[in-house]
């Protein structure tokens, strides 16, 4: 049936069969994949006289597409339904030129012409980010320099380019540039204001920028824009309001704890859990790590910072199994490997301790921190040269830290170098000048030195700020013996023994302690029997019969 209307079709040549051309060109091109035989094809319908000719080939054409698609079945039924109702009008067909002619137009020919010729098509128009593939690789490789390069050429054909300047935003941001960043995803949100992650990344950088009120009204329109709540959000909000918005502790605890009802990622849990820690919330700050690596057990800031809080409360056991699940995951995790080789240290495994401070050394060699350990482990060992050297290292790198001021005023006192060790311990009090121990160090220096004013003075100050530090009291009884003045001693004595009814102390203070303790009893003994001797000697004088 389809053959015979086929046949129809090219004879009569009716203007209104037409309307399968497109259907016709369409498929045609699928099957073929080659447009210049499909013009070619086409081409081999012009003219009146050829019509009969290619009767038979076009029928081969009708049968292939009404074996791919049911659009044309359709339209041939159509077409034929018009033919039978024309006809049974008497209304004349047009010719088949006129029908060439449309075959010609839809090919991008001119007028209808006898000529085969084959003629070229339209070039295809690219895709503005036909190339976005190649820039997400390059930036997911970590290929900075090819990635930019890219994006200048793509952002050459068109400025338009949102994706290019999405991630030439990101690179400039990593590079410190965060106005030009900032700019650029400006831009991107001018192309697509659609897009929640161009409104993000424009709140992150006014973020860094200082801007808080701006940033949160980048975040208030973000959230307007998204159709699902997005936690990246709420994060940043819980920063804004937590950090730098007036200190507001509650409200950024409120934000982080909604950001982490929508995402399982760690960094929302991690924010929460530094803010219980601000407020010495210990075992909640503990369920929030906990929770982060629940999430992501792969988390380092999560297990180093569970490790640190671990260690801050005592149990050391569980604060070593954090820090060797960090360095499971990267050997050199310099955050995992310093509290680490610091936790052997306090157990006197000096050795094993610097060889972990010495891998931490080739990715922080200008860490004062780590050379500030580094020289109390060759202290320990009894390098001391070597250990004034660490430790003058770290002090040059760090010159207003108290702790390596401090550790090089022990090492000067221990060397028989007071005055050394006084310069160094006057830096740390005017680094730390709330903190008792530079205070004592100094005080003992200056004794060693006699100067036992500047030494009770200097004393005196760190008993006002520690009272009950054994340590600190000691000392203090020592150097107002020393001045002659036992009776204050001796109150400072009583209060030590308090301390040590209750507070189990070093053995070295409490011998020297008791020793200090006798002194006194004696010395007191000894002045007491001294003026009873005195006294008798005036009374006898007085009753002596040779006086009047």
């Amino acid at each position: 049936m389809y053959e015979s209307r086929a046949h129809d079709l090219v004879s009569h040549s009716h203007y209104r069969y037409a309307k399968i051309l497109p259907v016709l060109r369409t498929e045609i091109s699928e099957r073929w994949k080659d447009k210049q035989a499909t013009n070619r094809t086409f081409a081999r319908f012009h003219g009146r006289a050829l019509a009969h000719a290619c009767a038979s080939h076009f029928m081969y054409l009708i049968k292939c597409i009404m074996n791919t698609s049911g659009k044309v079945n359709q339209q041939i039924e159509s077409v034929a339904t018009d033919r039978d109702s024309e006809r049974e009008t008497g209304r004349r067909p047009r010719e088949f030129s006129d029908i060439s002619f449309r075959i010609s137009n839809d090919l991008g020919e001119g007028e209808p012409s006898g000529s085969s010729a084959p003629t070229h098509p339209p070039p295809d128009i690219a895709a503005i980010e036909s190339r976005n593939w190649l820039l997400h690789r390059h930036y997911t490789r970590h290929e900075y320099s090819a990635c930019k390069l890219l994006i200048e050429q793509e952002l050459m054909k068109s400025n338009g380019h949102e994706y290019a300047n999405y991630l030439k935003g990101l690179i400039l941001r990593k590079e410190g540039r965060i106005q030009d960043s900032l700019d650029c995803f400006q831009t991107a949100y001018n192309v697509n204001s659609t897009n929640i992650d161009n409104v993000k990344q424009i709140a992150k950088s006014l973020l860094i920028m200082g801007s808080h009120k701006r940033a949160i009204d980048a975040y208030a329109e973000a959230e307007k824009i998204s159709i699902l709540p997005d936690w990246e959000i709420y994060h940043g909000l819980g920063k804004l309001f937590a950090y730098v918005k007036l200190n507001q502790l509650q409200e950024g605890k409120k934000y982080f704890k909604r950001s982490t009802e929508l995402t399982k990622s760690e960094l929302p849990n991690i924010d929460l859990a530094r803010l219980y820690l601000l407020d010495d919330m210990i075992p909640e700050a503990r369920n929030a790590y906990t929770a982060a690596l629940n999430g992501n057990p792969q988390s380092i800031d999560a297990a180093t910072e569970l490790g640190l809080l671990y260690l801050k409360i005592g149990d050391t056991q569980r604060a070593f199994q954090q820090f060797g699940a960090a360095l499971a995951h990267s050997p050199n995790c310099v955050k995992a490997i310093l509290p680490m080789a610091y936790v052997m240290q306090s157990h006197r495994e000096y050795d094993v301790a610097l060889s972990k401070y010495k891998i931490a050394a080739q990715t922080i060699p200008e860490s004062s921190i780590l050379w500030n350990n580094i020289g109390m482990c060759l202290y320990a060992k009894q390098k001391y040269v070597a250990a004034i050297s660490s430790l003058k290292r770290a002090h040059y790198l760090h010159p207003i830290s108290c702790v390596p001021s401090c550790n090089l005023g022990i090492v000067f006192l221990t060397t028989g170098q007071p005055a050394s060790a006084a310069i160094y311990l006057c830096a740390a009090v005017s680094a730390k000048p709330k903190n008792s121990m530079p205070y004592l160090l100094l005080g003992l220096a200056l004794k060693r030195l006699d100067d036992l004013e500047g030494a009770e003075r200097s004393l005196t100050k760190a008993h006002a700020l520690a009272p009950q530090d054994p340590l600190i009291l000691i000392n203090y009884a020592v150097v107002l013996d020393a001045r002659g003045k036992q009776t204050d001693a001796a109150e400072i004595l009583t209060a030590l023994n308090d301390i040590m009814a209750v507070v189990e102390v070093d053995v070295q203070i409490s011998q020297m302690a008791s020793k200090l303790l006798k002194k006194l009893q004696r010395e007191k003994t000894e002045s007491t029997t001294g003026q009873e001797i005195s006294t008798d000697k005036y009374e006898k004088r007085q009753l002596s019969p040779d006086e009047v």
